[in-house]
């Protein structure tokens, strides 16, 4: 993403998706995002901080789409669940995932396979509702 680019789609995009949700009193929202996002139960770690410092220095737009998102999510009475990646780009090789709320320390990268797995593993489990777990490989 260009440094020049300005605007928020993606974050503008939750906005309309939560505004359908409400009119057909759908409540449960899983989405995807960076740990530029903030839980409430992020502790300072290298997995908490790092990427977002990095994305408010090398992608400032990216940044202030997160923060945007962050405000619009967690504002709605959704049951909702935030998937924080760092790297997906990562070959899958068989591994498993886990995923810490913030209150310990992550791995840097995921496979497209486990951000996949965990957001299906969402779906079924409530104690993920109003939380942000970011996924790593084991």
């Amino acid at each position: 993403m260009s440094r020049k680019l300005k605007g928020t789609p993606i974050a503008d995009g939750h906005e309309l998706m939560i505004r359908a949700m409400k009119k057909h009193n759908k409540t449960r929202l899983i989405t995807l995002a960076t740990p530029a996002l903030q839980s409430d139960d992020d502790k300072k770690n290298m997995s908490t901080i790092l990427p977002g410092v990095m994305a408010k220095v090398f992608l400032p737009n990216g940044y202030a789409e997160m923060k945007k998102m962050e405000g619009i999510i967690k504002q709605s009475n959704l049951d909702w669940t935030v998937v924080r990646i760092i790297n997906p780009n990562v070959k899958h090789k068989g591994q498993s995932y886990d995923y810490s709320f913030g209150d310990q320390s992550a791995k840097l990268s995921v496979s497209r396979e486990n951000v996949a797995n965990i957001m299906y593993a969402a779906t079924r489990d409530n104690h993920m509702i109003r939380k942000m777990p970011i996924v790593y490989n084991k």
